[in-house]
């Protein structure tokens, strides 16, 4: 067998982990999430001036501080508004939330595949790695 390839069995097996990761509510709040947050025009300005400032500063370096220091006040602004924005925020729940099921998906593999769990760095569960 050439390395690097998976088997049709195993491309069964992850087709269909796949397939109840994808209709799982995280996977589909993620979705949602992720059109409205490309939908969000208020949301994409502000980050496309967010980007424009740090641009701004990037090339600043000649500037007089006043400048530096205005342009880095309007960053500070820009990224306050867009952290605190219901879309963005929405969005970033909805990711950390998928992003815990694949780790948990992860664990499963790992565990399936060698017989023991990954680290959690939580040692009040853990029979002991150390």
């Amino acid at each position: 067998m050439e390395n690097n390839v998976l088997t049709n069995e195993m491309k069964i097996a992850a087709g269909a982990l796949g397939s109840l990761i994808k209709n799982d509510e995280r996977a589909k709040a993620l979705d949602a999430a992720m059109e409205e947050y490309e939908r969000c025009e208020e949301l994409n300005g502000l980050i496309a001036e967010y980007n424009t400032q740090q641009s701004l500063i990037s090339n600043a370096v000649d500037s007089d501080e006043a400048t530096r220091e205005a342009i880095s006040k309007r960053i500070d602004e820009i990224y306050t508004k867009v952290t605190e924005h219901p879309v963005y925020a929405a969005y970033i729940e909805a990711k950390e939330n998928f992003d815990a099921l694949m780790n948990e998906v992860y664990g499963e593999l790992q565990f399936a595949i060698t017989g023991s769990r990954p680290c959690a760095h939580d040692c009040s569960s853990c029979g002991g790695c150390h």
